[in-house]
């Protein structure tokens, strides 16, 4: 791909994660495919052309999500070639992205949560580790990236306030519940990164966790930002609070889990009336 190199390095200095830079440069690689199969310079790449990308990954099993994100990064491949006057015209214009399913998540009742807290026991040291992770991403909200890049000196102790770094660059200060502040301070002692672990182990421990201690299966680290906001929605806190810790740009991200919250209240007001008609 043409000015691939210096199009991600632009995404660094913009602040996006390695894992978001990846993902691009993945994504970017498919669409040289598809270049290479229509036999176009993605350069010259006019807009009739464009058009089979989409269908182009819809015929190679992708999910409507897959797609739309594959084609976001192609967007933004084309604008920074216009920006930098590498081509003359946008031919990605023609890209509309596939109306995506609405997926609630789906959280952690409170009861496993409690359970995973209060009751869970840790064997070694690997249970240890997952313990921690599991508390400080439910405790926070913290994205999985977020968390993984917490260094030592984004921890203030004596303030309670933890320093995060979310997308964008944005940071943002989170309150340091009594509950995590041992795990913080037996985790800066560790050295300059809290958890020197990938993003993979920490996908694996904390869906390893669930399924040993609670018997609950399919929780990853995304689930337990969901939780977490569920959970303050039914304890009673405001809308904007809950976008202010989760680090949402758009409060209508954040407005989904009203959803989610009143699902889950229905459903308690169900099992109530059927043990008591």
């Amino acid at each position: 791909m043409p000015y691939l190199k210096e199009f991600l390095e632009h995404l660094k200095a913009m602040g996006r994660s390695p894992n978001t830079v990846e993902s691009y440069k993945v994504d970017l690689k498919q669409f040289a495919a598809f270049c290479k199969d229509v036999a176009k310079d993605p350069l010259s790449m006019d807009k009739n052309t464009l058009r089979r990308f989409p269908l182009y990954l819809k015929d190679a099993g992708l999910s409507p999500t897959s797609i739309a994100r594959k084609l976001t990064s192609v967007r933004s491949y084309y604008r920074f070639l216009r920006k930098r006057r590498y081509i003359d015209h946008n031919p990605s214009s023609v890209l509309v992205t596939p109306k995506l399913p609405k997926k609630l998540p789906r959280p952690v009742d409170r009861e496993n949560m409690l359970h995973m807290i209060l009751a869970w026991k840790p064997e070694d040291e690997e249970e240890m580790l997952a313990k921690d992770l599991i508390l400080l991403l439910y405790a926070t909200g913290m994205r999985i990236s977020e968390l993984l890049n917490l260094r030592s000196e984004d921890v203030d102790l004596a303030n309670g306030v933890l320093r995060v770094k979310g997308k964008g660059g944005k940071h943002r200060n989170l309150p340091i519940l009594p509950y995590v502040e041992k795990v913080l301070r037996r985790r800066t002692r560790d050295g300059d990164r809290l958890f020197s672990i990938s993003r993979f182990k920490a996908y694996r421990l904390v869906k390893k966790s669930f399924e040993k201690v609670a018997g609950v299966f399919g929780v990853h680290p995304h689930t337990l930002r969901h939780t977490f906001a569920t959970h303050l929605l039914e304890g009673g806190a405001d809308l904007r609070s809950v976008q202010e810790l989760l680090g949402h740009v758009s409060i209508g991200t954040t407005q989904r889990y009203t959803k989610v919250s009143l699902r889950r209240m229905k459903e308690i007001y169900d099992e109530v009336w059927e043990d008591h008609p």
